[in-house]
């Protein structure tokens, strides 16, 4: 398993920021989800140092689908960053945690009229508007509204095709050649309420090749230079999205934030050169910011060895508290948390509690002989496990762990059986 910077042994027992793995788990119960707040708060100044330029305005937006919490909020607004919610529950979020409105961006492809309304009377900085019957409901209140439009650049990333969201058929945003785009710049240009105030692409997720986003930028680029002479635009903002891949497994790359410079300099390039009115650029890291900086404790269960000879072993979690090996077939790497100078030896497949075949968390992976009641450790699970976290097999969520300054607390509680029932009638 690769270690990351907060990570240390200490007596054979992991240490997550000076936090001994058994420890936290005799403390706060498995399974259980361990995020480093420092861990965050250096990437975060990482990627601010690399997402700057000497002329260009630049703006990072915490994309916070990849883990949403009034805790994360606050750590969010601590290193001066925007917020993009994605719906009217993370704007909530957003809202109980005093995160300043002006800057919030609200994105999503569906957005009810009561959440349009609510990010309205809220104050939210821009509305990312995904679609023309959007734009022409927003156009009808009659308010004055300052937007971005989310644009389809048909560039297909290399990434799972349940993450792509930049090619023409995509879910997502207008495409430049469709009629609708047309219709909605016109709406645009006709309204006394309604401010462009540019545009926004996002091309997927888990994306490593820096080449995918520069192609982004040259298209994006290249037509809002079309736009402004058809229509007399003054299109000052360009939203190029996020979907940076970060190290899960072997052969996944950590992300190099240079390239975000190199990025940023393409673009003032192209904007001098043509004239463009752009004077701000932003990018919305979200997985960037949290996924390394998270892991999952689990209690290790039973164990057993099938007829044809495959070990499996079992914790007390699964796809409830993680579905991405599932859904995207996701590999994460994991140790023992409390044997960690002991030899892997042994080959085993790490599965869940719930009632499914499919749930498997790490399949072949060689680790120390377990026994019931070892830790085991999964690694880079601070993106989108808790978010995507369900309820089934009527299974409790587990608890949020944060570690800041040498010292742990709970952001998120664990939910009780009467948490389940809640709501029932």
């Amino acid at each position: 398993m690769k270690f990351f910077s907060n990570m240390s042994i200490e007596n054979e027992t992991l240490q997550l920021n000076n936090h001994s793995i058994t420890d936290l788990a005799s403390t706060y119960g498995t399974p259980l989800y361990v995020i480093d707040g420092d861990y965050i708060k250096d990437q975060c100044k990482k990627l601010k140092h690399s997402f700057k330029h000497k002329t260009l305005e630049t703006e990072i937006l915490y994309a916070s689908k990849a883990f949403s919490s009034k805790a994360i909020y606050s750590l969010v607004e601590e290193m001066d960053l925007a917020l993009d919610v994605v719906s009217g529950g993370e704007l909530h979020t957003a809202k109980a945690s005093n995160f300043p409105m002006e800057r919030i961006y609200f994105h999503g492809n569906n957005k009810s009229i009561k959440e349009i309304d609510m990010a309205l009377n809220a104050g939210v900085h821009r509305i990312v508007v995904d679609n023309l019957m959007e734009l022409e409901y927003i156009n009808s209140l009659n308010q004055h509204v300052n937007i971005l439009i989310r644009i389809n650049p048909g560039i297909e990333a290399h990434t799972h095709e349940y993450i792509q969201t930049a090619n023409d058929d995509s879910k997502f945003g207008i495409s430049f050649e469709s009629y609708d785009l047309n219709k909605a710049i016109q709406c645009c240009v006709d309204s006394k309420y309604i401010n462009l105030k540019g545009f926004h692409c996002h091309i997927g997720s888990q994306i490593h090749e820096a080449s995918s986003f520069e192609k982004a930028a040259a298209v994006m680029l290249d037509q809002i230079k079309l736009l402004e002479h058809k229509y007399q635009l003054n299109v000052t903002e360009l939203n190029l999205g996020g979907g940076f891949g970060v190290y899960y497994s072997k052969d996944q790359p950590i992300t190099d934030f240079g390239f975000l410079t190199d990025l940023l300099n393409q673009c003032y390039g192209y904007i001098s050169k043509h004239n463009l009115k752009i004077k701000k650029m932003m990018i919305e890291p979200g997985r960037l910011l949290v996924a390394n900086a998270g892991s999952t404790i689990y209690e290790i269960g039973f164990t057993k060895t099938t007829l044809s000879g495959k070990n499996y072993l079992f914790v007390d979690g699964g796809m409830t508290d993680n579905i991405r090996p599932a859904l995207y077939q996701a590999e994460y790497e994991a140790c023992v948390g409390n044997k960690m100078t002991q030899p892997s030896q042994t080959l085993y497949t790490v599965a869940g509690k719930c009632c499914e075949s499919g749930d498997v968390l790490i399949k072949d992976i060689l680790l120390p002989t377990v026994k019931k009641g070892d830790f085991l450790v999964v690694a880079s699970t601070g993106a989108y496990n808790y978010s995507m976290a369900s309820h089934y097999n009527r299974i409790p969520k587990p608890a949020v762990v944060m570690i800041e300054n040498q010292t742990a607390r709970t952001v998120i509680k664990r939910e009780t059986y009467d948490d389940l029932i809640r709501f029932d009638c």
